[in-house]
C-alpha cells in the first residue's frame, strides 16, 4: 500500500537522510499508483513498487559513506519539490 509520510517507511529506508527518504517514498507511490490500472494482485503491485524504489537507492549510492551526505543537487531538488508542492 502507498505511504503517506516518511515516518511509515520501512526500516532500511530510515537509515538514509530525509531527502532520500522522500525520494524513495515518491518513487514507491508513483509506481504503486501507475499499477492501479493493471489487473495484477496487490502482492505483485507491492513487489514492483519496492523494486523500483530500492533500485533508486542502489543506483544513487556507490558506498555507504555517501548515503548520509546531502549533496548540493539533493538540496536543490528538495527546494524545488517544496516550492512546487511535490512533497
Amino acid at each position: 500500500m502507498p505511504y503517506s509520510d516518511i515516518k511509515e517507511l520501512p526500516k532500511h529506508v530510515k537509515n538514509y537522510n530525509e531527502i532520500i527518504q522522500r525520494q524513495w517514498l515518491h518513487v514507491f507511490n508513483k509506481v504503486w499508483n501507475n499499477l492501479t490500472t493493471e489487473k495484477i494482485d496487490i502482492n505483485e503491485k507491492e513487489q514492483r513498487a519496492f523494486k523500483a524504489a530500492n533500485s533508486v537507492l542502489k543506483k544513487r549510492f556507490t558506498s555507504k559513506e555517501s548515503m548520509l551526505k546531502n549533496t548540493r543537487n539533493d538540496y536543490f531538488s528538495y527546494l524545488i519539490d517544496s516550492f512546487v508542492g511535490n512533497l
